[in-house]
Parts: structure tokens; C-alpha cells; sequence
């Protein structure tokens, strides 16, 4: 995983938890009486998260920092940990593991699996032309819809950020499906303190009926899969500059194929059938698009999900 490594500062920073705020953390530094921190993996607007050794299970774990403003509403704090707790029924060997959530009066974390590997959207910005074609993407999407019906049909868990960003890939070639109920437990939080009410997810990837605040279901998902599958083929989301609210809401986006020929993409080309599938997970209206992630898997021609198998596997 690219990271920026933070030096050793002490060894022996004082305290459990309750003296380390996000702005305070220093590698080498012990928290909660169980955490060691090592180095920073990455850091945005919901918080940063660091690598660090659970020293009571002895394995590395990465904790996912929570922001200010949640950790001071004990309401909100309250809320978004019933919700993140969900997620530590989600035992698919292509999810994430969600640890533990731990917290005091001032600091605050989500410990889950560490994955040593990077983000779908890294290796696809480190490939020559900046996209992926199909025939690399089958194997990683095969075992996303896995993940995604094990999600939607057996833990009712629906993820309502997927993006590139939160796809990553291990060192075995495994995909793995990050911030599965976090993003969403996270982005309604800071929604309810900032008075940003409604939009959960990330907004170049939203389904119409996310941007209007609706309910999320698992058709908001296939959507989202739609937007990422077009962004890995073409080197951007469906749409990406203007009115991009406007545009998720009332534009068809262009062929995956006339969008590299715009970009000057060199590739092989696109099959007609990931163009169609792509596309039906686009549609404006839910009722048009897959009602499922095997239906999508099936139409795609990658192995289909196999749910008991992944669990007993995991």
C-alpha cells in the first residue's frame, strides 16, 4: 500500500488513549493500552488511518481514526457505533474485517483488517494507458460480486460507497472490499453534525436516488459498481467536470469506447457485453438496472458468486 511513513518520534508517549487526539499521534506511540502505531496509510476527510500492532491478538490491524466532531456528540457517537458493530458480522473472505470500535472522551478508532496491498485505483493510474482492460478486471470483478451478494442477501448490509478507492488488492492478487458499512456509518454522522443531510457516498460514483437523500438499497450498490467499472475501463467516472449533480440525474454518460477515443486511449477493445451491463448498472431508474450483483456477474461472464464457499473459505 503507498503511505506516507511517519518517523519515530518516542517510544515512550505516556498515556492510554485519552491524551492522543488525531493531531497528536506519533509512531512508536501506545493507545488504549492495546495499540501500538507504526506509520500513517492514508488520511481524508473522515479521519486518518494508521498501521499499527494489536499487541493483545499479536497481529497488525489498521485503525481508521475517527473525526472530532463525532467523538464530542455522544449521540452521534452512540449511533455510529451500533451501526459500525454491524459490520463485524461481515466474515467474507473478499470484505474487510471490521475488529473492534474503541474510543474515550477524546480520541476515537475503528480497528479492522490490514491489508498489504493497494487500491484498485492506484494500479489502475500506475498501468501505461491508465486503464484496465476486461479481460484483467474478470477475475477482481468476479470475486466483487461475490462479496457484494454475500453482503446484500445474507449479513443485509448495504455498502453505499463503492468506489476504486475503497476496492484494494492484497499481495496475493485478492480483492478486497474496504470501508464496507464504515464509509456509510461515517459520511451520516458528519451529515447529521453538518447539517449535509441525506448524501451518503462519494459523489462521482452516487446514484440519483442517493443524491436525493432516498434510502440506500442494494441497487444503489450496482449502480456505484456501474460507475466503477467505467472509471477502470476509461480512466474516469461516468461523469467527472460541471454539473456533475445535474449530470448523474439527467445524462446518458458516453459509450465506455467513445470515452478512451475522446481520451486518447489506446486499448484492446471493450466487449459489447460489459458495454451493456455497464450501462444497465447506469440507468437513472433502479427498476432498469440488474436487481442483482450474480445477475451482473452472470451477464458479465465472470465466476458467479458462490457465497457458502467464500464463507467457509474465509
Amino acid at each position: 500500500m503507498k503511505s506516507l511513513v511517519l518517523e519515530v518520534v518516542s517510544n515512550d508517549v505516556p498515556g492510554n488513549g485519552s491524551d492522543a487526539t488525531t493531531r497528536e499521534l506519533v509512531a512508536g506511540q501506545r493507545i488504549f493500552n492495546r495499540y501500538t502505531l507504526k506509520r500513517t496509510l492514508g488520511r481524508g476527510g473522515m479521519g486518518i488511518v494508521w498501521l499499527a500492532r494489536d499487541e493483545e491478538l499479536e497481529r497488525d490491524v489498521a485503525l481508521k481514526f475517527l473525526p472530532d466532531l463525532i467523538i464530542h456528540d455522544r449521540a452521534v457517537l452512540g449511533d455510529l457505533k451500533r451501526e459500525t458493530r454491524r459490520s463485524l458480522e461481515l466474515t467474507h473472505k473478499n470484505i474487510v474485517r471490521i475488529y473492534d470500535f474503541v474510543h474515550d472522551n477524546v480520541s476515537g478508532c475503528i480497528s479492522m483488517e490490514y491489508v498489504d496491498g493497494d487500491t484498485l485505483s492506484n494500479l489502475r493510474a500506475d498501468k501505461p494507458q491508465k486503464v484496465f482492460e476486461t479481460s484483467e478486471l474478470k477475475e477482481w470483478v468476479g470475486e466483487l460480486c461475490d462479496a457484494l451478494d454475500y453482503a446484500h442477501n445474507h449479513a443485509r448490509i448495504v455498502h453505499r460507497d463503492l468506489k476504486p478507492s475503497n476496492l484494494m488488492v492484497n499481495q496475493r492478487g485478492d480483492l478486497k472490499v474496504a470501508d464496507f458499512g464504515i464509509a456509510r456509518s461515517l459520511s451520516d454522522s458528519m451529515s447529521m453534525l453538518t447539517m449535509d443531510r441525506g448524501k451518503s457516498g462519494t459523489l462521482l460514483y452516487m446514484s440519483p436516488q442517493q443524491l436525493d437523500g432516498e434510502r440506500g438499497n442494494h441497487l444503489d450498490d450496482i449502480y456505484s459498481l456501474g460507475a466503477s467499472l467505467y472509471e477502470m475501463l476509461t480512466s474516469r467516472p461516468p461523469f467527472y467536470s460541471g454539473n456533475v449533480d445535474r449530470q448523474i440525474r439527467e445524462k446518458i454518460p458516453a459509450p465506455m469506447a467513445h470515452r478512451r477515443k475522446e481520451l486518447e486511449i489506446e486499448g484492446g477493445p471493450i466487449e459489447e457485453h460489459w458495454e451493456a451491463i455497464v450501462r444497465q448498472c447506469l440507468a437513472k431508474d433502479p427498476a432498469r438496472r440488474p436487481q442483482s450483483v450474480a445477475e451482473v456477474a452472470q451477464r458479465l461472464d465472470v465466476p458467479s458468486p458462490g457465497t457458502r464457499r467464500a464463507v467457509r473459505d474465509a
